[in-house]
């Protein structure tokens, strides 16, 4: 995978917004066609797993 593709993909990890729609959120097919299929089916899985926290964020109002 490419340095930049790695650093984004860092960055938008780093912390969970409290925005469900934060475009960190948004699926990254760019840096899908760099990674192998175990890591789509990690970096899928994780997409998934930030997405619910930010939406339970958005639904309790919680400030973070």
């Amino acid at each position: 995978m490419k340095l930049t593709t790695r650093i984004k993909l860092f960055w938008d990890r780093l912390w969970i917004r409290k925005d469900e729609f934060h475009k960190s959120l948004n699926m990254d097919v760019m840096a899908m066609l760099d990674m192998n299929e175990k890591e789509q089916e990690e970096y899928l899985a994780d997409l998934v797993k930030r997405r619910n926290i930010a939406h339970d964020r958005d639904e309790n109002g919680e400030v973070k």
